[in-house]
Parts: structure tokens; sequence; C-alpha cells
């Protein structure tokens, strides 16, 4: 019974997630990527975040590659990133926007982490270098 009520959350949240969700767009205005963003590359773990797990490659290139966990839902994105002002915007390749109905909208920069903002608005977490 409790296995059939998991399984029927499960599937309600991510249908309602995926109606609510529907292309990853990042708050963070693009702009091109600049030589000094690369302050910025490395490996990224997602914090503050219960029964989630995240990780985020910045690459010194302006390209990214992302994970998150939840339950059964494993969801993957490479994409471009880039950094204007206080934020960091990420942007997957078109293959990878239909599968993604948990996403991080922005990052904004907080001391040595990255504040996330999620496609539904809220601020929750936190991706920190190892």
């Amino acid at each position: 019974m409790m296995n059939r009520f998991a399984r029927l959350l499960l599937v309600s949240t991510i249908a309602i997630s995926s109606q609510i969700y529907a292309e990853p767009t990042s708050t963070c205005k693009e702009v091109k990527f600049q030589k000094t963003d690369e302050a910025w590359n490395g490996h990224y773990y997602l914090n503050g975040v219960m029964e989630v797990g995240s990780e985020l490659l910045l690459q010194p290139d302006g390209k990214f590659k992302w994970m998150l966990a939840y339950g059964a839902l494993d969801q993957y994105a490479e994409g471009t990133w880039w950094k204007n002002g206080n934020c960091i915007g990420l942007k997957p390749e078109s293959k990878f926007k239909k599968n993604l109905s948990i996403f991080p909208e922005s990052l904004n920069i907080s001391d040595k982490s990255l504040d996330v903002t999620w496609n539904d608005g809220r601020q929750q977490g936190s991706y920190s270098k190892d």
C-alpha cells in the first residue's frame, strides 16, 4: 500500500511540475562568456535541500554538466553557463530541456557559494565547491 502511494505521489509531482515547468529559462540574463568568469569554474555540490543530491560542473570553457537525484527521479543536463553581475545562468542544450522537471533558474553568487533559485521561484539550497 505504501509503495503504491509513494509511486502515485511521485507521478503526480512529476506531472504537475512538468506542466508548470515547460522549458528551462534563466532569470540571469544571458551574456557572452568572459575569460574572467573562469574564476567560478569547478565542481559544486548542492547543500540545504533534504533528500536531494545534485552536482554541478562549471567548465572553464563556458560549458556545464549538471545532475540531480530525488527519489526515483534522476535528471541530467549539459549546456552553457555565464556570469552576469551577481548571478550565474545555465542554459541546457535543447536535447535535455524536455526531460527537466526540476532545474536551477539562476544561481546567485553569495561569498563562495551559489544560492539556487529553482524553476518554481523557490529559493532553497546552495551549490558549494568540495
